[in-house]
């Protein structure tokens, strides 16, 4: 069988045990030769990418670290079709029907089965056309457009453009409200909505436009035909100024604290954060100490270059434990946010289930 050699990747641990030197190069054998990947650096960075070289060559794939004639699959991570179409003309290729298009999904696939696995539509980066015909008239643009839109969130991308703020934000306040009164149903009516108009692609400016689209119940419609007229919505407003709505919305920011120790402070007549620390006869969790003890590092924003720094000491220490794990940045920050209340990350360990301790670890 064939080899390559590939630059070695090394976890604290090795380095402490001596296991390899820096100064060395690990040679890999080559077990499917008829797959040449190559993988996309853009918007995936590139310690991350390094990584993924390596472990894909670890198990047995040739990896190209250069874009060349040798490659017949490209992989990339959140780039949809026309943006690698973009990037490959950048690199002057004029023909990418040569080349396999996946997903990084296709990629975790192939390393958690240990070997190729087939190229099916699901991993394919396809162009998926959803502009109206030409001949659409203007007016009915935002109709087409919602006759597209799917009733699961996981099949409608989360843009960093909210067109519709005026109205997403009213639909916070009142799942919130109804959140602290415990009425699930009505929060969840108020947080879909929201959900729906922060993915349409321009602001609702009458109500034809919401014509079509899941999750507009009367209640919501109220709110939206409301702001369309007004410019507020004055249940919104009447939220915002209600004394148990302001008491439970500070209560529930302290870290440990949810609505029903809010119900029970409220009950007490405590209103604000200043009455609950001036009360010596409550007693509070471990969770509660800390969330007061940390209470403004918490309430804070999370910036784009926390996020990375963070994401480096999270990586190292799952290394620790699991040299193969995949730990992604998910949420906000990988949407390209530049601020965000907290950081999520996806932990994956390809092949074995190994990852059951990995947490108490």
């Amino acid at each position: 069988m064939d080899r390559i050699r590939a630059p070695a990747v090394f976890s604290q641990r090795k380095r402490q045990k001596g296991m390899r030197s820096p100064n060395l190069s690990c040679s890999y054998e080559i077990k499917f030769n008829k797959f040449v990947i190559f993988i996309m650096q853009r918007k995936m960075g590139m310690t991350r990418r390094m990584f993924l070289m390596d472990l894909a060559r670890r198990k047995g794939f040739r990896v190209e670290s250069e874009l060349s004639d040798s490659v017949t699959h490209i992989v990339a991570e959140n780039n949809s079709y026309l943006e690698v179409l973009d990037w490959l003309r950048g690199q002057a290729v004029d023909d990418s029907s040569r080349f396999e298009l996946l997903d990084i999904s296709w990629f975790t696939a192939c390393m958690e089965a240990g070997r190729p696995v087939d190229s099916e539509m699901k991993y394919r980066l396809m162009e998926q056309d959803q502009s109206p015909p030409l001949n659409t008239p203007e007016s009915e643009v935002p109709l087409f457009i919602a006759s597209k839109v799917s009733q699961y969130s996981c099949q409608r991308k989360t843009t960093l453009d909210n067109y519709n703020k005026k109205f997403t934000d009213a639909f916070e306040v009142m799942a919130e409200n109804y959140e602290f009164k415990e009425n699930e149903i009505c929060c969840l009516e108020f947080l879909r909505a929201a959900s729906v108009l922060k993915f349409l692609p321009f602001p609702v400016t009458r109500m034809k436009d919401i014509q079509g689209l899941p999750y507009m119940g009367d209640r919501v419609r109220d709110v939206i035909e409301e702001i369309i007229e007004e410019g507020e919505s004055s249940r919104a407003k009447e939220v915002l100024n209600d004394e148990r709505y302001k008491s439970f919305k500070q209560f529930t920011s302290v870290f440990g604290v949810g609505v029903k120790t809010s119900e029970k402070w409220y009950r007490m007549g405590l209103r604000t954060l200043e009455d609950v620390k001036a009360d010596k006869t409550l007693k509070l969790s471990k969770m509660q100490k800390a969330g007061f003890l940390y209470y403004e590092d918490l309430v804070s924003c999370v910036s784009k270059a926390e996020a990375d720094a963070v994401s480096l000491i999270v990586k190292n220490t799952v290394c620790t434990f699991l040299p193969d794990a995949l730990v992604t940045i998910t949420g906000g920050f990988r949407r390209g946010k530049e601020i965000g209340h907290d950081i999520d990350f996806l932990i994956t360990n390809p092949g074995p289930r190994e990852d059951d301790e990995l947490l108490h670890k």
